[in-house]
């Protein structure tokens, strides 16, 4: 695991550079999107509906609801201390990527976050120019509350399932996941 050596911002000169670079990769992503026009299938149209139906249920997500209220935390923030206590110190461009927010945005988020004494930057050992994040002990703190209130969730949800179902969708999250890593072509 590695270990932020200091806490020094990055140079104003490094944040303008890397704002442009993600602007114009973002630009070029969106632009081939665009042309490569609508390819979705009938299997990525009902997967897409279900997880929207499924997230109209609200009482799955009340329990991160509550600790967004009670902590006065948006869930971006949670997000993002989800994945530190997942991650430990991590670089804040690779923690935007995990959230899917971008750098400039991700910035305000750790500034809160470092405001309400729940993480603290650093400098990454291996590339000094790169900024880390990590939890503080009181973030540590709320990550396991997280961890918590997301198990009951979870819980809850599987317990709409008979076994063999859990097993069954288990078993296919796992094949996806052991091909995404092999780079393996669907079948």
């Amino acid at each position: 695991m590695r270990r932020p050596t200091s806490i020094a911002p990055p140079s104003d000169a490094d944040a303008r550079s890397e704002g442009k670079d993600e602007a114009a990769e973002e630009k070029a992503a969106m632009e081939r999107l665009l042309q490569e026009g609508d390819q979705s299938t009938p299997d990525s149209r009902r997967f897409l509906g279900l997880i929207r139906e499924l997230a109209h249920f609200r009482s799955l997500r009340d329990p991160l609801a509550s600790l967004c209220d009670d902590m006065r935390l948006t869930p971006t923030q949670v997000h993002a201390l989800g994945w530190l206590g997942m991650d430990g110190p991590i670089q804040v461009g690779v923690l935007a990527q995990r959230i899917g927010i971008t750098k400039k945005t991700i910035t305000g988020v750790v500034d809160r976050l470092e405001d309400m004494g729940m993480v603290e930057r650093g400098r990454d050992a291996e590339d000094r120019r790169a900024v880390t994040a990590k939890l503080t002990d009181k973030g540590c703190e709320i990550y396991q509350v997280i961890q918590l209130m997301t198990d009951a969730g979870i819980r809850r949800l599987m317990g709409l399932l008979p076994e063999e179902d859990r097993e069954a969708l288990f078993g296919i999250i796992e094949r996806m996941l052991a091909r995404m890593k092999c780079g393996a072509p669907p079948r």
